[in-house]
């Protein structure tokens, strides 16, 4: 019966969706502050490379960012809903912004393996959202010259649920990453095709980057499967003589 108890709350833990209460990214900078959820700890947050023009929030250091965890178990990070969009059809509107950020497994038995993308967007004709990824480790290596990936989507009255993993160059307990952000609208005239002219948005009501990890062998594992491979190798000799 004890057995049944702790595997019912095992499969629970596993597919809850949980999250640490979310602050601004702008606090979570000025403050130099950490963000702590499961294992992993996120921490060095920095913003740059900022455009924003008829989106909301105007400025991404009022997107609400916290900790969260996916039905998958993974640990990662959760930015609020923004929108982009145009007053009128002679306007353009993007939001575009750099955020990077160190991630640390607390848990020495584990390394990091993939990172997890996750949003889901509604957009109109000529609104759209990309994503590009960039890592590098250790969290000192410059994350420009590393790895890149990269999602995104564009379209008529798209609602676009994406959700895909990456892999990361290296299993390692810490990784610095980049990621640049753009979600665009602008307007699509279809007067030519006898259509209207079309207003373009994009409505994104959530971002999320999780950490899948792996675990490390124990000593023991290690001694076992050498032995193992060394019995491999006798069987081999014997059956060669």
């Amino acid at each position: 019966m004890t057995r049944l108890v702790w595997f019912g709350a095992a499969v629970a833990a596993i597919f809850t969706v949980s999250s640490v209460h979310a602050i601004p990214l702008g606090t979570l900078i000025d403050t130099n502050g950490m963000i702590t959820v499961g294992d992993k700890q996120f921490t060095n947050f920095q913003l740059h490379d900022v455009t924003g023009q008829n989106s909301t929030p105007a400025d991404p250091r009022n997107l609400q960012i916290d900790g969260f965890t996916n039905l998958l178990g993974e640990h990662g990070l959760r930015l609020s809903p923004f929108s982009v969009s145009l007053p009128n059809a002679e306007s353009s509107a993007a939001l575009i912004f750099s955020l990077e950020y160190d991630v640390t497994v607390t848990d020495p038995l584990f390394r990091l393996h993939d990172i997890r993308h996750a949003f889901s967007t509604t957009s109109n004709r000529g609104g759209g959202l990309s994503l590009i990824t960039q890592a590098g480790f250790p969290p000192n290596v410059n994350g420009s010259m590393q790895s890149v990936v990269g999602f995104g989507g564009t379209g008529a009255l798209l609602v676009d649920n994406v959700n895909e993993s990456r892999n990361l160059l290296n299993q390692v307990s810490a990784q610095h990453m980049l990621n640049n952000f753009e979600a665009h609208a602008q307007t699509v005239n279809l007067t030519s095709q006898g259509g209207p002219v079309v207003v373009g948005s994009i409505t994104t009501s959530s971002i999320e980057l999780t950490f899948s990890q792996t675990a490390i062998p124990e000593p023991a594992t290690w001694v076992l499967l050498v032995s193992g491979l060394m019995g491999l190798i006798g069987v081999r000799r014997m059956a060669g003589a």
